[in-house]
């Protein structure tokens, strides 16, 4: 099935057994099963979760698990993959609310009762290629595979009250994306992420506009 290193091993760490493996659930094929519930190691994108979770969760428990590299190494080989050309530490820190980047894919189903999130901070190998077929910001270089190294951090998010604890303690009644983003010290796309999410989940409801600018506020 053409999977990473990266979900190999946190298919392992999460099964007990080979038989809890690989299972086809509903018409889909779910990564491990135990004790009647499902997890999924989602290693990629949420895009394509929406059928899956909607064919899963009237019945079983899900957890979803993601890996967010926290501390990245980059290993460039050749186009052969043979030798390697260079390695250099990613300045990039991934961060819980990268998560953010992913559920708002699957709005709709973040507050269902049998789903659970489980996100992990990572550190990570990615192991790319001088092939001249990656994308265009990295000049045609191409990511082949992730390597698990270490989880330094797991966080649940099982509950409404789990999401909740992502927003500042300083939070005002109500408030705007700009504001959130200042009070966050986030980019305005990543708060944008989040409300819209938040507001999906009713987490957050709108309570009035200034210009163009929503201003939200927690439910109660």
């Amino acid at each position: 099935m053409n999977e990473s290193n990266l979900h190999s091993a946190l298919k392992e760490l999460y099964t007990e057994t080979a038989e809890e493996h690989e299972l086809c659930i509903n018409g889909f094929i779910v990564d491990v099963v135990r004790d009647g519930s499902i997890i999924e190691i989602q290693t990629g994108g949420f895009s394509k979760l929406n059928k899956k979770l909607a064919a899963l969760l009237p019945d079983y428990k899900v957890k979803i698990v993601y890996p967010i590299a926290f501390k990245k190494t980059l290993i460039v080989y050749d186009s052969k993959k043979e030798n390697i050309l260079y390695k250099r530490k990613s300045p990039k820190k991934g961060q819980l609310l990268d998560i953010m980047d992913e559920l708002v894919y699957i709005p709709k189903h973040i507050a269902h009762p049998n789903l659970c999130l489980e996100v992990l901070l990572t550190i990570e190998e990615e192991i790319r290629a001088a092939d001249g077929r990656g994308s265009w910001r990295r000049k045609g270089v191409s990511i082949v595979d992730r390597r698990l190294l270490d989880i330094i951090d797991r966080v649940e998010f099982a509950c409404e009250a789990d999401f909740i604890k992502l927003l500042p303690a300083n939070l005002p009644p109500s408030f705007s994306n700009k504001q959130l983003s200042i009070i966050m010290d986030e980019p305005m796309s990543k708060v944008g992420k989040l409300t819209y999410c938040f507001k999906h989940m009713g987490l957050l409801q709108v309570v009035g506009k200034k210009g163009k600018a929503y201003e939200f506020k927690l439910c109660n």
